[in-house]
């Protein structure tokens, strides 16, 4: 649990310190990045943490996360098909797990479990298959079938009185969502020393 938000619960409802600066543009930077979504912000946090580049500059026209990392299902999982697609998203799970004590900043990640709904029995072989996928990379990913599915959703219509019922489902129990996707990249940015955001178009 982030430190920081456990400190505000106790104290109360005080006024917050802004998250990022915005201080006028220098003449040059070592590194300039466009863009300030989860990417760009991000860049900036890991080229200070893992590079000690902290003379960085990222540029939004807009504002912080107004492109797609704004605008997403904020859905965290890595029960993709292809084993690079699992192996890459299953680190990003695993930076999300940690993501609230490393920035000490609450990015309300709950890992509720995923399902992925199957109707026809085309989907439902292609569960098994992404299943088994999983499982060989070693992540935890099932079929289950609808006993089980009204068990974890219990105001899921599984009855056979759909057009489409369901017949199964690809269980993801370490799967979960983020209410703050786009906020977390902002925050990366605010940990790095040194980096500054621009919300405003350069003349």
């Amino acid at each position: 649990m982030s430190i920081k938000l456990l400190k505000q619960g106790l104290n109360g409802h005080g006024t917050l310190k802004p998250m990022w600066r915005q201080p006028p543009l220098k003449d040059s930077y070592d590194v300039v990045i466009i863009g300030g979504g989860a990417h760009g912000l991000a860049c900036a946090y890991y080229l200070a943490k893992h590079h000690n580049i902290t003379d960085v500059a990222v540029l939004e026209k807009a504002y912080l996360g107004s492109g797609g990392s704004g605008r997403n299902t904020a859905i965290i999982r890595s029960n993709y098909l292809t084993p690079e697609g699992i192996l890459f998203y299953d680190e990003s799970v695993k930076l999300y797990e940690d993501m609230s004590e490393e920035l000490d900043f609450n990015v309300m990640f709950s890992q509720r479990g995923h399902l992925t709904l199957a109707h026809t029995d085309a989907s439902l072989r292609t569960m098994r298959w992404r299943a088994e996928v999983n499982q060989i990379q070693g992540v935890n990913s099932r079929v289950i079938y609808p006993d089980e599915i009204k068990k974890l959703v219990p105001f899921m219509d599984v009855s056979d009185h759909p057009r489409y019922p369901v017949q199964g489902a690809l269980y993801h129990p370490p799967g979960g969502s983020s209410g703050t996707t786009r906020w977390s990249g902002a925050t990366l940015t605010a940990r790095t020393s040194g980096a500054f955001t621009c919300t405003k178009k350069p003349k």
